[in-house]
């Protein structure tokens, strides 16, 4: 069994403003991510906000409190790095990656570097002594590609 891991994009399609709809598709989403969830803190935090989904039944006022509060923070959770559970501006929930702090990480040398598709990777350390925890490898279409310190992907995203 492998462990599931979130995709970039979203996680439902329903109108935002229809709670029971989205309230429905953290739950979906969040029972998936339990399946497989090897994190024991993770897991119960996610069994909890599960117990107050459907302890809301059909109350849309508990709903809209379980998808703004422990619903979306129990999928946050489950974010990889610099990923984020969030609303887009077109309304839709999901994971998306985090590009700006990304950017600004690399700009700074925190931990990454920014390379060109198909350039060689620099050595991951720094002569400041610091490790490079990931490389952000960025095509000439625009296309992230972030990898771990051991070359396997992260994430990526067009």
């Amino acid at each position: 069994m492998s462990i599931r891991t979130p995709r970039i994009g979203s996680v439902c399609s329903a109108d935002p403003n229809d709670w029971p709809a989205v309230a429905h598709d953290f739950a979906y989403e969040l029972r998936q991510f339990i399946k497989t969830d090897r994190d024991p803190d993770r897991r119960r935090a996610a069994m909890s906000a599960i117990s107050e989904f459907e302890d809301a039944g059909d109350d849309p006022e508990a709903l809209q409190a379980f998808v703004e509060g422990s619903g979306k923070d129990a999928l946050q959770a489950y974010c990889l790095p610099f990923m984020s559970f969030s609303s887009a501006p077109s309304g839709d929930y999901g994971f998306w990656p985090d590009i700006e702090w990304l950017e600004y990480c690399a700009q700074s040398k925190d931990g990454v570097i920014k390379v060109n598709a198909g350039d060689a990777w620099p050595p991951l350390w720094t002569s400041s002594g610091h490790e490079v925890q990931f490389i952000m490898e960025v095509n000439d279409h625009g296309n992230v590609t972030l990898y771990n310190r051991r070359r396997r992907e992260v994430w990526s995203c067009v």
